[in-house]
């Protein structure tokens, strides 16, 4: 059975990998860190079910 938390070291490591970013190893942790408490504060926006049949709001133009 997978285990359902995500690797997120591995995660930022690839990340960093894909987009040609060095991520000096005195801030990996740190990295780490900031990339668990964002997909924290992200989860229950995701977690919304919306409706297919909405529609978005009017763009305001000034």
């Amino acid at each position: 059975m997978a285990d359902d938390k995500p690797d997120i070291a591995r995660l930022v490591d690839e990340a960093a990998k894909a987009i040609g970013l060095p991520i000096a190893p005195e801030y990996r942790a740190n990295v780490i860190v900031n990339v668990e408490r964002s997909l924290m504060i992200a989860r229950p926006l995701l977690e919304v079910d919306l409706d297919d049949e909405l529609t978005p709001g009017p763009v305001f133009h000034p």
